[in-house]
């Protein structure tokens, strides 16, 4: 069966697989851009960003040379800006530790910025070829349907992802991490997906031990837990979270460096039905920004001017 999974999953990977920039040049550099750029970001819009990110910083040695406010501004229109940060920290590491080369070991590698176990695997699979898993929770949900017959929601014990992993690496086939690792991305985001599986086209259903349960119980076969709803407050009688603001306020940054603005203005800017009573909130917001260094901010009575970091 272990053999039988990868062959299958290969053998639809080489008829469908998507033709993306960091497949086309895997190189370790565009393979670690790519990887930060798809951590909670869609792929149509991670490949218009990675085009003009890569154009103005060609190397990992242009990237660790900009300014934190030039990477900030390239990531513009890709939210979680704090991904910009570790990403051109870690590129200043691998300079001045490796020679901006990037470690193929994986020990050397998970010391580094932004680096937990899916990001280490993914860069040690996609662009040095390595049997390393990258496990997140697309390829997570395909070996749990598949071998067990179960979805899995978050979170999983140490002990389970640790079982789960060493699994996964005994059905790496030789020399082939890359294809391998790439058709799973492939197969979660277009076949095995979350809520709607297409298990009845499915080239592994007559091994997978998950199809009989789509097949007889499709209402009771999904177990996929419910996104716990992110720390935010209302704007317009919806719930948003704070990132969305965070970042708003990034925008404005980038667009107005080092203009005064009044602090109820800001409020207006970032949250369409801002009021007085809000102030405490936005300040908040903004300190939070200064402490994972995102921007600096200095405050004059009512007034605040916002800059981007050097």
């Amino acid at each position: 069966m272990q053999n039988f999974f990868p062959t299958k999953i290969l053998e639809w990977y080489s008829q469908h697989k998507r033709d993306l920039p960091w497949r086309t040049n895997n190189s370790p550099y565009y393979v670690l851009v790519s990887e930060f750029m798809l951590q909670q970001t869609q792929v149509p819009r991670v490949i218009e960003k990675f085009k003009e990110f890569t154009e103005r910083f060609p190397t990992l040695q242009d990237l660790a040379k900009a300014s934190k406010a030039e990477v900030i501004e390239s990531w513009s229109g890709l939210g979680y800006n704090r991904r910009a940060l570790l990403l051109h920290r870690f590129a200043q590491q691998v300079c001045e530790k490796y020679g901006g080369e990037i470690p193929q070991n994986k020990e050397e590698l998970q010391e580094l910025p932004g680096m937990g176990p899916y990001t280490t695997g993914a860069i040690l699979s996609f662009a040095f070829n390595l049997p390393e898993p990258a496990i997140d929770v697309n390829v997570r949900r395909i070996y749990l349907r598949f071998f067990q017959g179960r979805d899995q929601g978050l979170p999983m014990s140490r002990k389970e992802e640790q079982e789960l992993y060493e699994f996964a690496k005994q059905t790496i086939p030789q020399n082939k991490s890359t294809d391998f690792h790439n058709a799973l991305m492939d197969f979660g985001s277009s076949i095995c997906t979350r809520n709607t599986p297409s298990c009845n086209t499915c080239p592994l259903q007559n091994n997978c031990a998950f199809f009989p349960l789509y097949k007889n119980h499709k209402e009771k076969a999904l177990f996929v837990m419910e996104k716990k709803k992110e720390q935010g407050t209302i704007e317009n009688g919806k719930h948003i979270p704070n990132r969305i603001f965070r970042g708003r306020m990034v925008e404005f940054a980038r667009k107005n460096q080092g203009r005064e603005v009044l602090i109820y203005d800001l409020g207006k800017v970032i949250k369409k039905d801002y009021q007085n009573n809000e102030e405490k909130w936005l300040l908040s917001l903004l300190r939070k920004l200064q402490n994972d260094g995102l921007l600096n901010c200095q405050k004059v009575e009512n007034k605040l001017v916002l800059s981007l970091p050097r």
